[in-house]
């Protein structure tokens, strides 16, 4: 099995927020992880910025971080912006992601607050572990789902609540067969 190491960038992204989704990442995947709350800064996020939508075009954002961070093939980045993104022809995304590389994931939509809620930090982090393995999902190579599973599309935040923070049994059996040892136990 090769050892995967994951990079977590947070943008205006508590610290406790990086180090309890750590946690609960390590305790799915067999993957050593690196938080960095520097090397992305919220003023090169914001260079794609379109001001008129007020949201981070996500398709030239992803394309930037990945010739900023480079990933050998057991690495992956997963990106954290407290922002509102979106790519065309859609109103907003939760995440992106591309295949080998990693992903981006914008919590302002996964907020309560943002649907006028009162805020829970439970609510609002297991949102955010839902979207990272969504995407962490499509940077191993899986696509979306129908099945009860991680990887199933969330048109909506009441989808994301919908979903549970496990991958289905055939997205585990590509995720085995594609990156052996990648799972650290068998999820129920």
């Amino acid at each position: 099995m090769d050892d995967y190491h994951v990079r977590i960038y947070g943008v205006n992204i508590e610290e406790e927020t990086l180090l309890w989704l750590k946690s609960r990442i390590e305790k799915v995947l067999n993957v050593t992880i690196t938080i960095n709350t520097k090397d992305v800064t919220p003023g090169f996020v914001l260079k794609f910025l379109d001001e008129e939508r007020d949201q981070i075009n996500a398709e030239l954002l992803i394309e930037a971080l990945m010739e900023k961070i480079g990933v050998a093939p057991t690495q992956r980045v997963l990106v954290i912006i407290a922002a509102d993104g979106y790519v065309e022809g859609l109103n907003f995304v939760f995440g992106v992601a591309k295949n080998e590389w990693g992903g981006i994931v914008f919590t302002e939509r996964l907020n309560p607050t943002f649907y006028g809620e009162a805020y829970s930090e439970e609510l609002y982090r297991m949102r955010i572990l839902k979207e990272v393995l969504h995407e962490f999902g499509h940077s191993l190579g899986l696509e979306h789902c129908r099945e009860n599973c991680v990887m199933r599309f969330s048109n909506s935040v009441y989808d994301v609540d919908a979903k549970p923070t496990f991958f289905c049994k055939k997205c585990l059996a590509k995720l085995n067969f594609s990156h052996p040892g990648i799972i650290r136990a068998i999820q129920s």
